[in-house]
């Protein structure tokens, strides 16, 4: 039986094993959500616990991002994803013998989760700058599509496998399952070939090649406006996941509600995924930007709040609006950006949202017992979608179209490919480190 058109991507070997290695390990890391908090609760472990050692992950990403993107696109990016592999299979492997012999301590989880975390920060720009090395610009798109399909469908059912797996047997089988899958990773990434390899320039000073790739983004100042307003969409977005359980257990159905709105949203993710396979905007930041009005409506629904079915037809749809976003970011990302320096530029987007969205969380409570639940829901309503619309604004945002050949450029208001003012992006030269010192803003 024929592959449909928009899976056609799969045909190509060498990304069909990056898909097969990141559905494996992203199922094995699905499991982990779940199975840590009770393997540090039957450990002996706290709450407050399980909050440290979920923050030293997020510690570990965040001051290892720029790190990571830089060595990225130092190194072959095929040898640093069997690194973050390998990396992670042992932290997870030796944790779960820890926990089989029942000698496992917080610290010790802290610490696996730490190296862990700094693993998945060079893993990140890698994974994203990757895909470009093996699939043609016109089929960006499908590539990234089918890799967040494989993510949002791991996080439905991985929480329901983890569950299966306390069920029948000790949290260090589902550890040793994610480090089984790492290996596995390990494995299929070591057979893939690089068939669009980068050449990379010189090699200079460590920081200097960090400002180069950062300074590359700053040039493009509607670009970088770009970023920094999604990061202000993760922030307020995180206020949802915080008071949305608190006005659903305040009589309006509790957890069961509250897993109802998650589920429908989870489904929404995965249907955002389908359609990123075929949906190709003609003005791909124009409608991303625009699509963020969406997110006012998990927000804005909970405040009165709205019957429990109707906050989760607006989840569903914000979500799956998201997903298809994602996925039309990251191609954007993929082709205004030298190939050289795109780790470096995709570590500054992660890191944006991995501020973002921890910041998000930990505001949400002290607001809403300032202002009130029902209002700081309406002020995070207001402020997710505001800077993405005003974005469509800027003529850069506006320029970014699909041209004829189905990749994604500058283009002039007659159509023809145009440099903009203040921007480096047809094509973005490799910044050189005597020039890196005037980002043009």
């Amino acid at each position: 039986m024929p592959l449909p058109k928009s899976l056609h991507i799969l045909r190509d070997r060498p990304f069909r094993l990056l898909w097969t290695a990141r559905s494996i390990s992203a199922m094995g890391n699905a499991l982990m959500p779940v199975t840590v908090v009770f393997a540090i609760l039957r450990s002996g472990g706290s709450a407050l616990d399980v909050g440290t050692v979920l923050t030293c992950q997020a510690v570990g990403q965040v001051v290892m991002l720029p790190v990571g993107g830089v060595w990225a696109d130092r190194l072959s990016r095929k040898l640093v994803l069997m690194a973050t592999d390998a990396v992670q299979a042992v932290c997870y492997g030796l944790l779960a013998v820890l926990v089989f012999l029942n000698h496992a301590a917080v610290w010790q989880f802290g610490v696996a989760y730490t190296v862990a975390g700094m693993a998945f920060a060079f893993f990140t720009p890698a994974s994203r700058a990757v895909v470009p090395e093996l699939v043609d610009a016109g089929n960006l798109q499908p590539a990234n599509a089918l890799l967040g399909l494989t993510d949002s469908t791991t996080k439905v059912v991985g929480p329901a496998l983890a569950a299966l797996l306390l069920a029948v047997s000790s949290p260090g089988t589902a550890i040793l399952v994610d480090s089984v899958s790492f290996l596995v990773s390990f494995v299929l990434v070591s057979r893939m070939h690089l068939s669009r390899p980068v050449e990379r320039p010189e090699k200079h000073h460590f920081f200097a090649e960090l400002r180069d790739g950062w300074v590359v983004v700053a040039r493009r100042r509607w670009y970088l406006a770009n970023l920094l307003a999604w990061g202000i969409w993760n922030f307020a977005i995180a206020f949802f996941f915080v008071l949305g359980p608190v006005v659903m257990q305040h009589g309006h159905g509790g957890a069961t509600a509250w897993s109802i709105i998650l589920i429908t949203g989870a489904v929404g993710s995965i249907v955002g995924g389908l359609a990123a396979l075929r949906y190709r905007p003609r003005r791909p930041l124009v409608v991303a930007n625009a699509t963020a009005v969406f997110g006012i409506g998990p927000l804005a629904l909970l405040a009165p709040p709205a019957p429990v079915f109707v906050i989760a037809i607006g989840v569903a749809v914000a979500f799956l609006m998201t997903a298809l976003v994602n996925e039309v970011l990251a191609t954007v990302q993929q082709q205004l950006f030298p190939k050289e320096m795109l780790a470096r530029v995709s570590s500054l987007d992660w890191m944006i949202s991995f501020i973002a969205m921890p910041a998000g969380y930990a505001a949400a409570g002290p607001v809403a017992e300032f202002l009130g639940t029902r209002t700081t829901l309406l002020a995070a309503a207001a402020v997710i979608g505001t800077p993405c619309v005003l974005l469509n604004l800027l003529p850069g945002v506006r320029s970014v179209r699909l041209l004829p050949d189905g990749t994604i450029g500058i283009t002039g208001e007659r159509g023809t490919a145009a440099s903009l003012p203040g921007d480096t992006s047809a094509p973005v030269p490799t910044v050189s480190t005597e020039t890196a010192g005037s980002p043009g803003r």
